[in-house]
């Protein structure tokens, strides 16, 4: 049996940014402006593009279909578009844990909102299921992202540990040992989601079930873990998101920068 790796310390963590900070002169995760880890601007920016979490399925084309031909219900805290990208792609991918509580508190915001959600039968009481890290990334960062940021979740609707070790993928995993999966391609992602397997992970029989991840592109991730969480006895009921890739637009529309497009 696979034990989950674990986080380092706070102690350890708070330890490291301090030494850094004595070191490097501090630059804003975000736009790199000197003087601050998150500067003012970027702080704002980012708090008006988690402001309104909304619904994503529809963007998703990959995402499990139910019996009335409805995609899974998604809910997003914002739109994979900066700032919020590069805040996302920074704490993935280049240690920025400093930014885990204003992602945190988005994404548990958003599980709130998403228990409100008329159409999401039995949400207001599921449990919380996040996407399983993968080893090799975990041996890269040092960290396993999502499991930083559903720390703000409430614990006792979050599944343990051990339950979601157990939700592995075959022979690869669905977020590799590469850096963040919002420009890996369809193909990729559907590939990967057939490896998904369920060693000895069960969940209450028929229990409604709120699968979390960071980052909506296909859906077939999010379609890989209701898969995973079906075989194991629960029910999926919908899905909770830091950011949602927006669709291709007309290069001639205004709208916001898209995030960079990574894996």
């Amino acid at each position: 049996m696979h034990s989950p790796p674990s986080s380092p310390s706070p102690a350890f963590g708070a330890l490291g940014r301090a030494l850094a900070d004595l070191v490097l002169p501090a630059e804003c995760a975000v736009c790199a402006a000197p003087g601050h880890r998150l500067c003012p601007a970027c702080a704002e920016g980012l708090t008006a593009a988690l402001s309104r979490p909304f619904r994503a399925e529809q963007d998703a084309p990959a995402l499990p279909v139910g019996p009335g031909g409805a995609p899974l219900p998604v809910m997003a805290a914002g739109r994979y578009a900066d700032p919020l990208a590069a805040a996302v792609l920074a704490f993935k991918d280049h240690h920025a844990l400093h930014l885990r509580g204003v992602l945190g508190e988005a994404l548990c915001r958003t599980v709130a909102a998403a228990r409100l959600e008329p159409d999401l039968p039995g949400a207001p009481h599921a449990l919380l299921v996040p996407v399983p890290g993968g080893a090799v990334g975990f041996r890269r960062r040092g960290y396993d992202p999502l499991a930083e940021l559903t720390r703000a979740l409430p614990a006792p609707w979050l599944v343990s540990d051990a339950v979601r070790a157990r939700l592995l993928p075959r022979a690869s995993t669905l977020r590799g040992g590469g850096p963040s999966h919002a420009g890996t391609g369809a193909g990729q992602r559907r590939r990967r989601a057939r490896d998904w397997r369920v060693l000895a992970a069960r969940l209450p029989a028929g229990a409604p079930v709120l699968l979390v991840d960071d980052v909506l592109t296909t859906g077939a991730t999010l379609a890989a873990l209701a898969e995973a969480v079906r075989r194991a006895g629960g029910h999926p009921v919908g899905a909770v998101v830091l950011a949602a890739v927006a669709p291709p637009r007309d290069p001639a529309e205004p709208g916001p920068r898209p995030g960079p497009r990574v894996g």
